[in-house]
């Protein structure tokens, strides 16, 4: 009894110190204040976005006509994404054609935005960062592992900080 007891605060104190996340706080690192990035409960990748959607043709889809989705438009092409399944996933990694995408959708404040899957010219997807800006959603690119705000549409942490988002218009 005495050691599951050690072993509970052991664990408990592990829990409560800072993550790896934490350890890039200080605000000369970030672009918006540090004290306003708040967290968001999950953790990174807690909430897992979708990196391989699967789809299926409006007319054999038992969707409801007036279900809400983020839809968007290439080439002649659309793909539709429910907000059921954005709410319980946020970030979709997807393809359309040839152009690389994430939509990203905060289910806090019903936003959701079509970034382009490139940052520099290197191809990346995005991933939920469990970190909050102004109650929207910040996800974290996972090939430099920089925070963006959805809501300024850049990169306010990381490698990539300063570097603005390239968008796509959604529906």
């Amino acid at each position: 009894m005495k050691y599951l007891i050690v072993l509970t605060v052991f664990l408990l104190s592990l829990s409560c110190s800072k993550s790896d996340d934490d350890s890039r706080s200080s605000d000369s690192e970030w672009l918006i204040p540090v004290s306003e990035v708040l967290d968001g409960g999950p953790g990174k990748d807690g909430i897992p976005s979708v990196d391989n959607p699967q789809f299926e043709q409006v007319t054999q889809s038992d969707t409801e006509d007036s279900r809400l989705v983020v839809g968007i438009i290439q080439n002649g092409e659309a793909k539709a994404y429910p907000h059921n399944i954005l709410d319980w996933h946020e970030i979709v990694n997807d393809n359309l054609g040839d152009i690389s995408y994430a939509i990203t959708y905060c289910p806090l404040t019903g936003t959701g935005i079509a970034w382009n899957g490139e940052v520099n010219g290197v191809k990346t997807t995005f991933g939920v960062s469990g970190k909050l800006y102004n109650t929207n959603l910040m996800p974290y690119d996972r090939t430099t592992d920089s925070y963006w705000s959805q809501i300024g549409l850049n990169s306010v942490n990381g490698e990539s900080v300063g570097e603005v988002a390239s968008t796509i218009p959604v529906i």
